[in-house]
């Protein structure tokens, strides 16, 4: 659904199918959304956000948004972080970015490695349409507050899970102060305060729910969704167990962002996935859900993750493993076991390839010859119309 030709400045998006509803949204120029029902004279769509209002069928059009999202191109980078994780996606109409941490590629402010990276590839960009943070690991979150400095972010997407750290607190304050939209697995329309006593950062924030994270499918754009297949808000003795896993349709294709999804404990990938895991709820609820082309491997590599049964149901045939030299409890991931596994089945890509090297590297994006890990062996990947994904190493300069 989009405006017709003979829109100059927008459609309004309205509550309930009539003109004296109250407006929920515009749709400019050129915005093209999913129809999920229409009534007479009115056509029923979801935005971006996830909610769903009204437009009116004098001022929209269907077989130009059909024309219009025709042969669309997606870019999704695995950025190397050094050990952590942060994947930037970019369609023609939207922009997505899911974690953005590290356990040692820490500068912040104008050497901040995930906003120098973005701003490389996408020197235009000035705003985030979707920002989600798997779960409050400095890995995956340590990096993220800078990027509200640096562009709008109109969405975010969190378990709801606390981790009292100033990281987190941080994060959470940029959140408010942004004015973006916030969901999480707790409640809808809610507000909800978090009080933090760190000594860099603390104090009360208070934050206001937005539309509840559901299972149902979110647009981004024309022919991009995303459905969370998993988010849970309980306060697990370890984080990971709150990891959201994310599946992005873009085009004809499917990637699978696992974060720090666990099958258990360290055992190899033959083991049964344990009770109560994020695998083994996903294989229960949700099996056929999870069948992807691509997967961001769960919890960098490591065997607490990637059970056989898992890997059977995405049915992946690329694999891209973020990590980097921090060992995890005395051990550097990845596994070796895990890599031989994925190896068997597809095409395995690694951030830390040139992590020996990369600390001396004059022409990263980001900080040069900062003696870190990090900026070296981004991976790229781009679904192009009725193309295989092509998956490349990228060394863009900032």
């Amino acid at each position: 659904m989009t405006p017709s030709d003979r829109v100059t400045r927008n459609v309004v998006v309205r509550a309930e199918p009539s003109t004296s509803a109250a407006p929920v949204d515009k749709m400019p120029p050129g915005a093209i959304l999913p129809l999920v029902g229409d009534v007479p004279g009115w056509f029923r769509i979801q935005l971006p956000n996830g909610r769903q209002g009204y437009v009116s069928k004098a001022w929209t059009d269907l077989s130009s948004a059909r024309l219009a999202s025709a042969g669309r191109t997606f870019k999704v980078h695995i950025i190397d972080v050094g050990t952590g994780l942060a994947v930037f996606v970019e369609g023609q109409d939207f922009a997505l970015l899911y974690d953005a941490g590290s356990q040692d590629d820490l500068a912040q402010g104008p050497g901040n490695r995930v906003v120098a990276y973005i701003r490389a590839v996408r020197p235009d960009l000035k705003r985030l349409d979707h920002v989600i943070l798997s779960h409050p690991h400095k890995d995956h979150l340590e990096l993220m507050p800078d990027v509200f400095d640096a562009f709008q972010v109109a969405n975010v997407w969190e378990s709801g899970r606390v981790n009292k750290t100033a990281g987190y607190c941080k994060f959470l304050k940029k959140v408010v102060a942004e004015g973006a939209i916030y969901h999480d697995a707790i409640a809808s329309n809610a507000t909800r305060t978090v009080t933090f006593s760190g000594s860099s950062c603390k104090g009360p924030v208070t934050i206001t729910e937005g539309p509840m994270m559901t299972a149902a499918p979110i647009v981004l754009g024309a022919q991009a969704q995303m459905s969370l297949l998993y988010r849970d808000a309980q306060p697990y003795a370890d984080p990971n167990g709150n990891s959201v896993v994310t599946r992005l349709d873009l085009g004809d294709k499917r990637i699978l962002l696992a974060g720090d999804a666990e099958g258990g404990e360290r055992e190899p990938p033959s083991a049964t996935p344990q009770a109560n895991s994020i695998e083994a709820r996903l294989l229960a609820c949700c099996k056929p859900e999870l069948a992807a082309d691509a997967l961001i491997v769960g919890h960098h590599g490591s065997l607490t993750s990637s059970r056989n049964a898992f890997l059977d149901a995405v049915g992946a045939k690329v694999f891209v493993i973020s990590s980097g030299p921090y060992p995890y409890k005395s051990v550097t991931l990845p596994d070796r076991e895990i890599i031989q596994t994925l190896e068997a089945r597809g095409q395995v890509y690694r951030t830390d390839l040139k992590d020996a090297d990369c600390g001396a590297d004059p022409a990263k994006p980001g900080p040069d010859s900062d003696e870190s890990p990090g900026g070296c062996s981004n991976v790229l990947i781009t679904i192009a119309p009725t193309t295989a994904l092509a998956v490349t190493y990228l060394k863009p300069i900032d």
